[in-house]
């Protein structure tokens, strides 16, 4: 970054100085997931992004389209959020009491089978499970929970908040009927040609409100041209109509800043014969712009709040990329002949490719497609090698009547493989390591041979005392992996 005041990325930055584009005209937007997303975080977060928005909080402008979002989802969230709060330390505690009664019957099936001892090692179980609800009960009180719900949240203080931006008229004029229909009519023509925002929407929307986020951006775009202010916005909306997104980064799409630079530049014809400047756009998700608030404007943080900024995609992606692969090797092993093109092989024999072996495997990146309220799905690519046999039939044998068969052609192949895993967060509990997923399946692959060992590859060994049982090669002593296999297969085992 050039200056404090000059943006040259769309990226989501955390160290923009908040302050200072304020003081140069910018007012700040922001969507309705971000309002509505207070309703999900844990109680020291959403006081916390609380504070920041209170700090900026007559800078800040409501789209109309966001208030009557908000309306429909306010209410529901709030009572739903009271429960989880106050749900949360039973809850807990239940599922602690529910695990060490079951240990309990174990220890209790152990005695009626005379295992000596056993008594003494029930105490030591109780011991134990005490000490995990003394430590939870000081994780519960460290963090004022029980206080939050018996103070903080008596009230909604988040409605409380945006009834005071409505009250002090700091919301922008609604459209009417009949150009919401012509938005709507240009939406249509848009969604078609996957024009930003909102297209993503048009699948799974139906109506009107599948052109909610178009609807909001036009808001946008009328209100810094015909006040001439340039505009701070922050959505939570991770689809692939509003950002780019790699690894741990954002960027607002490119589409998106041309659009806003041209619409809300006024012409000659409006601006008495001159052509007025382009307004200016600075994008943020909700955790980057609490941070920049935070920062540049002191708003304290509690230390769990530290902690919860520092949880990224990436830290969580860490902690899944080897269980989310083995979730699907077995998918995997059994169908990777469906992701590489046979005709491209060398040559196959005619029994056919056996199942997949897989060699190596390694992340090489990732990308979250889409956030619904509390689920969130990404995209896990991973770089892979893997191998197979086939082999030639060669008739049966006059007595046996056994299949007499070739021996085998190794057919070694590597590309990449994307897998989706979708993953729920209780944005209540969560800020801890977590590294759990609903489910994951393969969404593609594309592989190609990189190597093909043929019968008289494996025939050229001289002095040869074995067969490797993975790909049929001879072992002597110039190639024996010391493990039973030959060394180019020794390490897979």
């Amino acid at each position: 970054m050039a200056n404090d005041n000059e943006i040259t990325s769309g990226f989501s930055d955390a160290s923009v100085n908040i302050a200072k584009l304020i003081a140069d005209n910018y007012v700040i937007v922001c969507d309705t997931n971000v309002y509505l997303g207070l309703y999900r975080f844990s109680p020291d977060f959403a006081n916390f992004a609380l504070d920041c928005l209170r700090k900026i909080q007559t800078h800040i402008m409501i789209p109309y389209t966001v208030k009557i979002e908000y309306d429909k989802h306010y209410h529901a969230l709030f009572k739903r959020r009271q429960g989880k709060i106050e749900n949360s330390i039973e809850d807990t505690m239940n599922l602690i009491e529910k695990q060490q009664n079951k240990l309990k019957n174990s220890c209790a099936t152990l005695i009626t089978r005379q295992f000596p001892g056993v008594d003494e090692l029930q105490d030591k179980i109780d011991e134990k499970y005490d000490e995990l609800k003394a430590m939870l009960t000081d994780y519960f009180e460290q963090r004022s929970v029980l206080t939050l719900i018996q103070d903080s949240w008596t009230s909604d203080v988040v409605k409380e908040f945006v009834q005071k931006l409505i009250d002090d008229k700091q919301i922008m004029q609604d459209f009417t009927r009949d150009e919401i229909y012509k938005i709507s009519e240009e939406g249509e023509k848009r969604y078609k040609k996957e024009i930003p925002p909102g297209y993503k929407d048009g699948k799974n929307k139906d109506g009107i409100r599948k052109y909610s986020d178009l609807i909001l951006w036009k808001e946008v775009l009328q209100f810094a041209k015909e006040r001439q202010r340039n505009i701070i916005f922050v959505t939570d909306d991770a689809k692939a109509d509003w950002w780019n997104r790699e690894n741990d980064k954002v960027e607002f799409l490119s589409q998106l800043y041309e659009e806003f630079a041209k619409d809300t530049r006024k012409r000659k014809s409006e601006n008495g014969g001159v052509a007025g400047p382009s307004m200016k756009i600075v994008p943020f998700v909700s955790a980057d712009f609490y941070e920049a608030v935070s920062r540049s404007m002191n708003v304290p943080k509690t230390d769990i709040v530290e902690q919860a900024l520092r949880i990224t995609d990436k830290d969580y992606i860490n902690m899944i990329e080897y269980a989310a692969f083995d979730s699907i090797h077995d998918t995997l092993k059994y169908s990777g002949f469906e992701y590489i093109d046979e005709l491209a092989l060398t040559y196959i024999g005619s029994e056919g490719i056996e199942e997949w072996h897989i060699d190596n495997y390694e992340l090489d990146r990732f990308t979250m497609v889409e956030r619904d309220d509390d689920k969130i799905i990404y995209e896990l690519i991973y770089n892979v090698e893997m191998s197979s046999h086939s082999c030639e039939y060669w008739g049966r044998d006059d007595d046996t009547k056994e299949a007499i068969i070739s021996p085998r052609y190794k057919h070694g192949i590597k590309g990449q493989l994307t897998i989706s895993v979708v993953r729920t967060v209780d944005m209540l509990m969560d800020f801890e390591d977590s590294d759990d997923f609903d489910s994951s399946e393969i969404v593609s692959g594309d592989f190609e041979e990189w190597s093909f060992i043929s019968v008289d590859y494996y025939d050229d060994v001289p002095d040869a005392y074995s067969t490797c049982p993975d790909c049929s090669r001879k072992i002597n002593i110039e190639n024996d992996g010391g493990n039973g296999f030959c060394l180019d297969c020794a390490p897979n085992h």
